[in-house]
């Protein structure tokens, strides 16, 4: 598997610590869409297969929907994490 580049470099990650309090989380959206759709082109073959995220490995609205977006379910193991999904 090739390397893995970041879309961002040392002089932005600077400037969003100047801007937003640390800690925060910076996702690659791109990058995450990108290797949600190649594990579902993996599984192409298995037509019943379908991708769930543990919602409580990162319960964040915006990742879940993402995923949502690429095809993925919830995996989800409390009410909280369900509302999240919805």
């Amino acid at each position: 598997m090739p390397a893995y580049t970041l879309p961002f470099d040392v002089s932005l990650i600077e400037r969003l610590v100047g801007e937003y309090p640390t800690p925060f989380y910076l996702y690659d959206e791109a990058g995450i869409r990108r290797r949600a759709r190649q594990l579902l082109e993996a599984f192409a073959w298995n037509a019943g297969f379908r991708e769930y995220f543990a919602v409580k490995a990162a319960p964040n609205p915006h990742l879940v929907a993402m995923l949502r977006d690429e095809g993925c379910g919830g995996d989800c193991s409390s009410v909280p994490e369900l509302v999240i999904c919805q």
